[in-house]
C-alpha cells in the first residue's frame, strides 16, 4: 500500500513538474517570438533572414556612441530586421524598433531627433519623413525605418510597414497627457521636448517637459516636472536652493532660483508638479506665468 501511494505521489509530482516546464517553455517561446510579429510579410519583399534583438549591453555594438541617447531614456531593447526587394537584392529596407521605459521616454528620445521643422506623417502618435527615412513613436516604442532607395515603390512599402507596426502597438495613439500641461499661446511649433536626466545641467532635475515660446519678441522656455510625490518636489527644491546658495523656506508656491548657469529660474510648486520658466527676462511675462501656474 505504501509503495502504491509512493508511486502515485511520484507520478503527481512528475506531472506537476511537466506542466510547469510546459508552461515556462510556452511562455519563453511566446516572449522570444513576440517581436517577430512586427516584421510582416510584404508583397515584393523578402522577410528578414534574422531579427536581431539588442539589449542595453549590446546596443553599442550597432550604433556606437549614438547609444548614449537611448540609454538616457531608459532603453530596454531594440529589434532590428532587414527586408530585401524580391526583384533587386541591392534594395533593402531596415527597421529598428527601440522599446524605451514607457510612452513618455519614447516621446523623449523621439523629440531629441525630430527636426525643428518636420515633414509630418500621420503614423503612430507623431512621425516624420525625410529622404530615405520614416521615424515615429507610439506606445513605449520609437521606430526608425530607412532605405537608401528613394523610389515611390520603396517609400510606399516603408509607409505600409510603419502603419502595420503602429497599429499593432497602439491602434488609438495619443500624446502623453502631461504634454498638454503647458499653455499653447505663443508656443513655438514642434518645440516640445522631454528631458529625462540632467535638465538645465543639474543631476537633481529630471523628467522635464519643456517647450520654447515666443511672445512680443521675447523667446523663452516653459517647463513642467511631474514626480511621484510632493516630497520628491520638496527635495528637488532643497537641492536647487543649496546649489544657488540661497536661503528659503521650502513650501508649496512660488520660488525664484538664482541659477548661475541659467539665470533666474522661476518655479511654482504644486503637489507633485513643478511648473516654471527660464531664459525669460521680461518681468511682466515672468509675473504672468507665475500667476498662471499658481492658478493651476
Amino acid at each position: 500500500m505504501r509503495e502504491t501511494s509512493g508511486k502515485r505521489f511520484k507520478t503527481m509530482v512528475l506531472a506537476f513538474l511537466a506542466a510547469v516546464l510546459f508552461f515556462i517553455s510556452g511562455t519563453m517561446n511566446y516572449a522570444a517570438a513576440d517581436h517577430t510579429r512586427f516584421f510582416p510579410d510584404m508583397d515584393g519583399w523578402e522577410e528578414p533572414e534574422e531579427i536581431v534583438v539588442y539589449t542595453p549591453e549590446t546596443l553599442w555594438d550597432i550604433i556606437n556612441g549614438a547609444a548614449d541617447l537611448f540609454y538616457a531614456y531608459d532603453f530596454q531593447e531594440m529589434y532590428w530586421g532587414e527586408f530585401v526587394n524580391s526583384e533587386d537584392n541591392n534594395i533593402y529596407i531596415v527597421m529598428e524598433i527601440y522599446r524605451q521605459g514607457d510612452p513618455v521616454t519614447a516621446f523623449g528620445v523621439y523629440s531629441q531627433e525630430r527636426p525643428r521643422v518636420p515633414d509630418l506623417v500621420d503614423i503612430g502618435v507623431e512621425g516624420y519623413t525625410a529622404e530615405g527615412i520614416l521615424h515615429f513613436f507610439v506606445a513605449d516604442c520609437y521606430v526608425k525605418i530607412r532605405s537608401h532607395d528613394t523610389s515611390e515603390e520603396t517609400k510606399e512599402a516603408m509607409e505600409n510597414l510603419a502603419r502595420h507596426v503602429a497599429g499593432m502597438l497602439d491602434p488609438d495613439p495619443q500624446f502623453p497627457e502631461i504634454v498638454y500641461a503647458l499653455p499653447e499661446e505663443g508656443k513655438v511649433e514642434y518645440s516640445e521636448e522631454f528631458i529625462n536626466t540632467n535638465f538645465l545641467g543639474h543631476t537633481f532635475l529630471s523628467r522635464a517637459f519643456v517647450s520654447t515660446y515666443e511672445i512680443d519678441g521675447s523667446r523663452f522656455n516653459l517647463f513642467v516636472i511631474e514626480k511621484e510625490s510632493r516630497d520628491e518636489c520638496k527635495d528637488i527644491l532643497a537641492s536647487y536652493y543649496e546649489f544657488s546658495g540661497q536661503d528659503a523656506e521650502i513650501s508649496e508656491g512660488i520660488h525664484r532660483i538664482d541659477d548661475r548657469w541659467n539665470g533666474e529660474v522661476g518655479i511654482v510648486w504644486k503637489g507633485n508638479r513643478m511648473y516654471g520658466y527660464f531664459n525669460l527676462e521680461e518681468e511682466d511675462l515672468q509675473e504672468k506665468y507665475l500667476e498662471l501656474f499658481s492658478g493651476r
